[in-house]
């Protein structure tokens, strides 16, 4: 995996030396990771990507010259042909990939051939890109070019940590800011609704999108990115991430079940949008949110909850009012202005509700 990481919270702990967030396994196999300006993280990930399609184009071409040539070793042509076929399969390219340069290695100096295509040999197994960075790059200052990758059709990946703010600098409004939340640029209350990206990448129909939390629901995060990694074009996955600026008032130690009171609450919705399941007859959009106010077991087509012994949830919420009185974030402006919290809260309300009116209604849909 190649990450493009633009700059903020996730760049600080992605290389925060003497220690890293990031390894490799046994075989020495691991993530490369790159921090771009935080405003064109879409377009270093793509750059990224050309450069190794580019790349491995090459590769597919030697090696195809090597199968056609009656130079080559006999013996060498099985591996060629098996790499060639898998060339565009992650696990299978790296298998076979491992096998071919397994036997390149002992003759390489009997054709400058073989030792071009060994010195390629690191593109053997297929890789991916994923740009990751926060809402303040992703629907803001970065957003532009952001929409130009997704638009492209090429299959970049990309996460997005929504905090709902502009985390790293101090707690600033961004466009993934909810109406009536209090932060800075808007310390009456926000009063305009959340840019709801999600939506708006589904109207290319060939982009995959996903809303995620992980402490709400471990499974359908796995699902999603997963899900993302194997689709054959271009992904997003929006992660609700709670942070500090949000003023949890039991602290950010329970970060868990407050992931879970906001799915819970319907304020963020669980869904995976994959344009290939037209094909298999089924509904692009799936909704794995609970129904707010309904039983979390599953019912109604959509996913139980995460339940964890460790982070018991003491009091369920039903409606967006109970779970945002728990952070100061909207709590604040209850104190500030009663009066405008009196008139931005239920808008709050109304906006979660169309969201999930607007999902349910392109769930429907074949």
């Amino acid at each position: 995996m190649l990450i493009a990481n633009a700059t903020g919270c996730s760049s600080i702990w992605g290389a925060n030396y003497p220690s890293n967030a990031y390894c490799t396994d046994p075989q020495g196999k691991g993530p490369a990771w790159g921090n771009s300006l935080f405003e064109d993280n879409g377009e270093y990930g793509y750059g990224m990507l050309v450069a190794l399609e580019h790349r491995r184009k090459r590769v597919a071409m030697q090696v195809r010259e090597l199968i056609d040539s009656p130079d080559t070793l006999p013996y060498l042509k099985q591996p060629l042909e098996a790499w060639y076929s898998a060339k565009d399969d992650p696990d299978l390219s790296s298998a076979t990939g491992g096998q071919l340069r397994a036997m390149l290695e002992p003759v390489r100096d009997l054709s400058p051939a073989y030792a071009a295509l060994l010195e390629e040999a690191d593109l053997f197994g297929r890789k991916t890109v994923w740009a990751i960075g926060g809402d303040g790059w992703a629907y803001d200052i970065g957003f532009a070019g952001l929409d130009h990758v997704l638009a492209s059709g090429e299959p970049v990946k990309v996460l997005v940590m929504d905090t709902e703010c502009y985390s790293n600098t101090g707690g600033q409004t961004s466009k993934a800011t909810p109406r009536s939340a209090v932060a800075k640029y808007n310390p009456d209350g926000k009063r305009v609704a959340k840019k709801e990206l999600g939506r708006m990448m589904m109207t290319y129909g060939n982009v995959y999108v996903a809303s995620v939390a992980l402490g709400a629901n471990y499974q359908q995060t796995i699902d999603a990115l997963a899900e993302a990694e194997r689709y054959p074009g271009p992904a997003i996955v929006i992660a609700y991430c709670p942070c500090l600026n949000h003023g949890i008032r039991p602290g950010l130690g329970h970060s868990i079940v407050e992931q879970r009171r906001a799915v819970e609450a319907g304020y963020w919705p669980l869904y995976r949008y994959n344009p290939q399941a037209v094909a298999e007859g089924r509904p692009a959009l799936t909704i794995d949110s609970v129904i707010p106010g309904a039983d979390n077991s599953g019912a109604n087509g959509s996913s139980p909850l995460t339940e964890s012994p460790r982070y018991p949830d003491p009091e369920p919420v039903s409606t967006v009012e109970q779970f945002a009185m728990n952070e100061d974030r909207y709590a604040d402006l209850s104190m500030i202005d009663p009066t405008e919290a009196g008139i931005l809260r239920p808008q709050l309300q109304a906006d979660c509700n169309r969201n999930r009116e607007a999902l349910e209604h392109l769930a429907k849909k074949p």
